[in-house]
């Protein structure tokens, strides 16, 4: 059960994961908004520039077949009168065009808000899966989406439907009248249609950004040891941590054990502890410990003390004390000090000579 629970979904998405996703484009969205709106923003604009927008195309469609802005008898003016026309039709389709475009980016930016991402335009050799394209047709995400579009097909069938039949009656007496009231009813008819379709998308739309938004939080789901992992990425390796604190172990006392070179004395006790002492009379309020250890670090001293020629002196109680109450870099406590200069003063006599035969060393 625990090996069930550990390779399952259960956590919700971590901050980092939600930007992983984003970044590589995987947002919640709904095509269908766009869709919708697009719809509905088509045919406000029919409402708003509509009738303009036919009474110039009537007038330039009657000028250009009567000739009046090109000669239609030449391929040149033929040419250059289709020109002239594809330009003011631009013109005239133009506030409707540019409409449509700020409404369908509007859309994305409302949902995902606005971000680029190069990431999805990169070559993504899983689509060549065939196992993979298998599972995309046919899987949860694949059935959805077919039940979308017959739900849009349905849609706008029902609605031309309804729409033309409660149109039909008006219409068929249109037939035989004028061109002028004819465009104009069918206008009307298109109008409706658009926006009861348009809404019926609406309702669509709502109901699949709502589904997106649940299958894209099901899909960036953690499991146990995806979140585990993802800690130690940002926490960093447990074991990586301890192999770093041992490194910055060793060095220290790496270092510890260089400075004993240039210690006064280290005060043993005699095989379990040892404490190296420095004072410069010139530079420092009271000794300070330069080195200390128990048992093999104590060996490790006293060694490196040998080696360079400093004198190791004997007095268990006071090296305890030392060991107990003081710190590598820290000066000794002025309650010591009576004891540590009676031990410096017996070093220096050693060093000019003046000790007897029997100092200990």
């Amino acid at each position: 059960m625990a090996n069930e629970s550990f390779g399952e979904k259960i956590h919700p998405a971590s901050p980092k994961r939600r930007a992983e996703a984003r970044e590589q484009g995987q947002v919640a969205r709904s095509q269908e908004v766009g869709t919708a709106l697009t719809v509905l923003t088509a045919m406000a604009a029919l409402v708003v520039f509509g009738p303009a927008l036919l009474q110039n195309l009537g007038d330039l469609t009657r000028s250009l077949l009567a000739g009046q802005a090109l000669p239609l008898e030449t391929t040149n003016g033929a040419y250059a009168a289709f020109r002239q026309y594809s330009v003011q039709l631009l013109g005239l389709l133009a506030p409707i065009v540019l409409a449509l475009l700020l409404v369908g980016t509007l859309s994305q930016v409302v949902q995902v808000g606005f971000h680029v991402s190069s990431r999805p335009l990169g070559p993504r050799w899983d689509v060549l899966d065939p196992i993979q394209g298998f599972g995309r047709r046919f899987g949860r995400r694949g059935w959805v989406e077919l039940l979308k579009t017959l739900f849009k097909v349905a849609i706008i069938g029902l609605t031309a439907f309804v729409t033309v039949k409660a149109d039909l009656e008006d219409l068929v007496p249109l037939l035989g009248a004028d061109g002028g009231a004819l465009v104009e009813r069918i206008g009307l008819f298109t109008l409706h249609l658009g926006l009861r379709v348009g809404l019926a998308l609406l309702v669509l739309a709502a109901l699949d950004w709502g589904y997106q938004k649940w299958e894209f939080e099901q899909s960036i789901r953690m499991t146990q040891k995806e979140l585990e992992d993802e800690q130690k990425q940002s926490e960093g390796d447990p074991q990586v941590k301890s192999r770093i604190r041992l490194l910055q172990r060793q060095m220290s006392r790496n270092r510890m054990i260089a400075a004993v070179a240039e210690a006064d004395v280290v005060i043993t006790n005699p095989i379990h502890v040892a404490v190296a002492l420095k004072y410069d009379r010139g530079k420092m309020d009271a000794p300070i410990v330069v080195a200390r250890g128990l048992r093999k670090m104590a060996e490790r001293i006293k060694e490196e003390a040998r080696k360079h020629n400093v004198p190791i002196l004997e007095d268990p109680p006071l090296a305890r004390l030392l060991y107990k109450e003081t710190e590598v870099g820290q000066a000794i406590p002025a309650s010591m000090y009576k004891a540590v200069a009676q031990i410096l003063a017996h070093v220096w006599r050693l060093r000019h000579g003046t000790a007897t035969a029997g100092a200990a060393r």
